[in-house]
């Protein structure tokens, strides 16, 4: 589960709700929600508002497709 899912959740709306209330469709609440479309720090911001959370705690704190290693010299 996303973190933006779980603040859905917890802030006990729907994806419709969510929607209605950030001026966004459903389908682009589902598809932050999945992955399938990355969330602009402005959108952040947005929904972040909405369901009164920092903006920051949306995004997770490590992706394992974009981790990248880092290597010390």
């Amino acid at each position: 589960m996303t973190k933006l899912k779980a603040a859905r959740l917890a802030a006990n709306l729907t994806q419709h709700d969510l929607a209605e209330v950030t001026g966004m469709t459903s389908a682009s609440v589902c598809r932050y929600e999945t992955g399938k479309r990355k969330i602009s720090v402005d959108k952040a911001k947005l929904l972040a508002k909405a369901l009164d959370v920092s903006w920051t705690s949306l995004f997770d704190d490590e992706n394992p497709e974009e981790k990248q290693e880092v290597k010390t010299v």
